[in-house]
């Protein structure tokens, strides 16, 4: 695997994980160094260990995952989706504080994006059963290369989505949840 096939399969295993991040930052007020941190260390960790995962498992799961991991990502994405769009429209216009994404919705975000660099390890994996010999050494590099790339991907574009914060709130949760409904939907296409 040379260096731009895995900066491109890297920058499009981030895809998923770099717009949930943009539509959380679009609708955190509070604690955002905190929140961005947290999140892209989680969906960096999962890109990165994900790889790895999915190539011990090898090809025992692989029929597995390409049934029904599509599937699991759609219910999680829509999940948090419609929770967010039942919050922007149930919502009385207060000044509460919002808090961060707890540890079981950072999790849930961190599994949801990552299903597809399960699926890369198992290629890799499956290449390895073809002869195409992949060292430890780039094994490591494919995922530390995932996980930094989905890492800066995350952080920046949750960031970059202050510049968007004078759009109205409620407006911003209803297309932050249309977003997540989008990207699961998009797991199964």
């Amino acid at each position: 695997m040379n260096v731009p096939e895995l900066l491109g399969i890297a920058a499009a295993l981030a895809a998923d994980a770099v717009t949930y991040a943009f539509s959380y930052g679009l609708q955190l007020q509070m604690h955002r160094r905190r929140a961005s941190l947290m999140l892209a260390c989680t969906v960096g960790f999962f890109q990165g260990f994900m790889p790895l995962l999915g190539y011990v498992s090898g090809t025992g799961l692989r029929e597995l995952v390409q049934q029904w991991g599509k599937w699991g990502a759609l219910i999680i994405f829509c999940a948090l989706g419609l929770g967010t769009i039942r919050k922007a429209l149930c919502k009385a216009h207060t000044d509460e504080v919002q808090l961060p994404l707890g540890l079981p919705g950072l999790l849930l975000v961190g599994i949801a994006t990552s299903i597809d660099a399960f699926s890369v390890g198992i290629c890799m994996a499956i290449r390895q059963e073809m002869g195409n010999y992949l060292s430890p050494q780039q094994l490591a590099l494919a995922a530390g290369t995932i996980g930094l790339v989905t890492f800066a991907g995350a952080l920046i574009f949750f960031r970059l989505a202050r510049v968007l914060r004078s759009i109205p709130e409620r407006l911003l949760q209803f297309a932050d949840g249309l977003i997540l409904i989008a990207l699961g939907i998009n797991c199964v296409c």
